[in-house]
């Protein structure tokens, strides 16, 4: 691995006038943030504090039997549905940030028009061959005693295509987790619909350890301080570059774009077959 990439509740009906004691960034960095991802076409949206995960729905939207989508939360300004209540609004974004600055910051990738591949590094036993690069034969002569992370799993892939490195891509936003993991950042056509994925699952994935962040996700925002660390942009690019051609390639062969969808034939009119009929 490249040297250089070495809970409190947070309910969205809570008063934005009794601002939390509990935050952990610097004051005002989140609110900065939030509005330099707006700033850019990000829609942004709350973070709890000190975690990845998205600030809590208010008491009614916690009910079981909840319907998002018939929920007057976000014309009401409230944060419920964590990405789905993300926003570019100016005073919306000061409502939120302003009053709660310990509130972290996420991305949704979305309707930002981004594909952010997420690479781990967690200590993890080596699944099964075929889910170590899925669609890609790996024959058991192949050692495979130095694999261990998600690092590992993209160069190889990266390098079965005669390409660089994406984890090396110094033209395109990086960030380090404070895990050890990396994020890189990627912008594309938000009408494309790339689809999120979980490397270490079972489902679509594009390598071991490998997570995509895109459509029907989000991404923690450069800048954010959890409780485990801060996410620090690297040395190079402060922009998503496009996605490269042969990277869109392997999410397309691996499952991440979304199926056509074919609409059904219509139906002939009884007098049109009649017609036919009769002519024939």
């Amino acid at each position: 691995m490249p040297a250089e990439l070495r809970l409190p509740r947070s309910d969205s009906r809570q008063s934005p006038l009794k601002p939390s004691v509990a935050g952990q960034p610097v004051a005002g960095q989140s609110l900065s943030t939030a509005r330099a991802c707006a700033s850019r076409g990000w829609p942004v949206h709350p973070l709890a504090p000190g975690r990845k995960t998205p600030a809590a729905n208010c008491e009614r939207c916690r009910e079981q039997g909840h319907v998002r989508t018939n929920c007057p939360c976000a014309a009401e300004g409230r944060w419920c549905h964590g990405f789905h209540a993300a926003t570019l609004d100016p005073d919306r974004i000061t409502q939120w940030w302003a009053h709660r600055p310990e509130l972290g910051v996420g991305v949704a990738c979305g309707p930002a028009g981004l594909v952010v591949i997420d690479v781990d590094a967690h200590q993890a036993e080596v699944p099964e061959r075929d889910r170590i690069l899925p669609g890609i034969h790996i024959g058991d002569h192949v050692d495979l005693s130095g694999l261990a992370s998600g690092f590992h799993t993209l160069a190889v892939l990266a390098a079965l295509r005669g390409m660089p490195d994406p984890v090396m891509d110094d033209t395109t936003l990086r960030v380090r987790t404070p895990s050890g993991g990396v994020h890189i950042w990627y912008r594309t056509n938000p009408a494309l619909g790339w689809l999120c994925s979980t490397g270490s699952g079972r489902g679509r994935a594009l390598a071991w350890q490998v997570d995509v962040r895109a459509h029907g996700g989000y991404i923690i925002a450069p800048g954010t301080t959890t409780d485990a660390g801060t996410y620090t942009p690297l040395p190079g690019a402060s922009e998503p570059a496009e996605l490269p051609s042969w990277l869109a390639a392997e999410l397309e062969r691996t499952g991440h774009r979304p199926m056509p969808v074919v609409p059904a034939p219509r139906p002939v009119p009884q007098r049109a077959r009649q017609a036919v009929l009769a002519a024939g």
